[in-house]
Formats: C-alpha cells, structure tokens, sequence
C-alpha cells in the first residue's frame, strides 16, 4: 500500500475546498448558489457516482462474498450509532449539537473520500465493495441519519418512507442489482454516468469550503470539542476496533476496504444534510475541514501501525 498515494489524495481534496473559500469569497458561490449545488451533489452527482462503481466490469466478487460485504456493512451501520452517541455524550455536546455529532460519527467520508482511496491503494476490484457499504450508508444516512442529525434541534425533521426513495437510496439497490444480473449499458451511457458521478467529489469539497468561507477561520480552529471528537473517533476508536475486525473478517481485501473506509474523516453529506435541513451547517463544516485536515496525519499513521502499510 503506497501511502504517498493516500498522501496526494488528500492534498487533492484540500486544493478543492481551498477553490471553494476562494469562489465564495470572490461573490461567484453565493448562498443561493450553495442551496442548489447542494440539491445537485445529493440527487444527480452522487447516485451516478455509486451507478458509476459497478459499471466498468472490474470486479469479481462471488455471490457469497457480496452476501459477507452486505451483512459485514450491515452490523457496522447498526453499531456506529450507538458508538456515536457514546462519544457525543463522552464530549459533553450542547443539545443543540447532538444530532449533528451523532450524524459526523456515523457518517465518515466513504463517497466522497472512500472511493477514490480505495481505487489508488487497493485497484477498481476493491470498489465494489466500497459500493456495498455505500448501499447500507445511504440506506442509513437517508432514514436513520435524517432523524439522527436532527436530535435536540428546534428544527427537527421527521422521518417519511418517502425519503427511501430518494435518488441516492434507489441507485445504490439498482447498482447492485445491475452487478448480479450481468447487465451492461452501452459505452457512451457508461461513459456520461462515469463523468456525472466523477463531478461529486469536486463540487462537494468546494461546497465546504464555501461554507468555510462564511465563518472565522480562528473560529473554526479553536472549536475544542470537535478535537476531542477527532481523537475519540479518528485515533482511539480505530485502535480499538481493529483487532476485532480482524477476528471476524478473514477476506483480506473486505477487511481492508472496511478498516479504510472506518477511518475516513467526518463525511461531507454532514454538511449538506445540515444545509438542506436548516440545522447547524457551521459546525457540521469545521468538523469536516478538522477532521480531514489531521486524518492527513492519522490515516496513514492507522494504515501504518494496524495494516504495516
């Protein structure tokens, strides 16, 4: 695993937020603008970045190894709550601020982040299992998720069976039912799907840094509480739950696409369910940007000490 790689990703990734602080401070990424990037990102970009994944014929994976991918997926987004809202009580979050850290710790960057990660270190053959537990993370994200965030909030949302049918739920089923029955599209539709979905990560990392752009970057900074989330989830958490991964994953390669996946930084969704929710985008951005600015330390450091990358 070349860490250098890991490296430039994520260097990547923060010359695209920095575009962003720059767009809106210069007036071109106004708050209009940013409610629609947002409607975009959640609706078009990102289901064709999952439709994406499973189109290009690389992977694979035996019935039984997708059935341990989705079961394996399963029981993490049945866990991770729970392990948030420990760290959201351990941090002492205001009320008004629970949802939104119970949302970041559940929630880490596997779209956005994840995909291209997994592609540089581990080749398209590890993306479809990334796909698989984007399917359970958007399955989560769009019904738990939306009740979660929005714990303790004056502007709580309820949820609707309706937000299941949601663009980025439907199209993580219908990947993985393309996938198992075999079905191919022609190259120029593969192609245009390809090159919306490759638009998400892009457009959402300048989304936060326009939101960024809004606040002190002192204030941002000096958010304490968002430190110790990011040791609690990004340092110790990991630390805790590798040997356990390894007793019960014997794939290889699922065992290291969910260890890197685990350790990913607080997920930009945060930031646009925030936004489309009216609830507190700020702090949902200062996670982020914090968060992933020190997983460019953490990451490989994790990589390095559980996998002897």
């Amino acid at each position: 695993m070349d860490i250098m790689v890991l490296l430039d990703q994520m260097i990547i990734l923060f010359l695209l937020m920095f575009l962003g602080f720059f767009l809106s401070k210069t007036g071109i990424m106004t708050d209009h603008f940013n409610k629609q990037l947002t409607k975009l990102i959640l609706d078009i970009t990102t289901p064709c970045l999952i439709l994406s994944s499973v189109l290009d014929g690389s992977s694979s994976l035996t019935p039984a190894e997708i059935a341990t991918a989705f079961l394996t997926a399963l029981v993490l987004y049945l866990i991770l709550p729970l392990i948030s809202r420990l760290i959201t009580i351990i941090i002492r979050a205001p009320k008004e601020q629970q949802g939104i850290y119970d949302f970041l710790g559940t929630y880490a960057n596997i779209g956005y982040m994840g995909f291209p990660i997994i592609a540089s270190l581990f080749g398209s053959s590890a993306l479809l299992y990334t796909a698989i537990f984007n399917i359970i993370f958007n399955l989560s994200a769009f019904s738990v998720g939306v009740l979660m965030i929005s714990r303790g909030s004056s502007h709580e949302a309820t949820f609707s069976p309706k937000k299941l049918l949601s663009p980025g739920v439907l199209l993580s089923a219908v990947s993985i039912v393309i996938y198992l029955c075999g079905i191919h599209f022609p190259d120029p539709v593969t192609s245009a799907i390809t090159s919306v979905g490759q638009l998400t990560t892009p457009l959402a990392m300048m989304m936060i840094g326009a939101t960024l752009a809004t606040m002190n970057i002192r204030e941002v900074l000096t958010e304490k509480r968002v430190y110790a989330y990011t040791l609690l989830r990004q340092v110790i958490l990991p630390l805790l739950i590798w040997p356990l991964m390894k007793l019960v994953l014997h794939d290889e390669l699922l065992l290291s696409v969910c260890f890197v996946l685990f350790i990913m930084p607080a997920g930009n969704i945060s930031v646009l369910f925030a936004t489309n929710y009216n609830l507190d985008a700020k702090l949902a951005a200062k996670a982020v940007f914090v968060t992933t600015l020190l997983s460019i330390i953490t990451v490989p450091l994790l990589l390095y000490f559980c996998m002897g990358a």
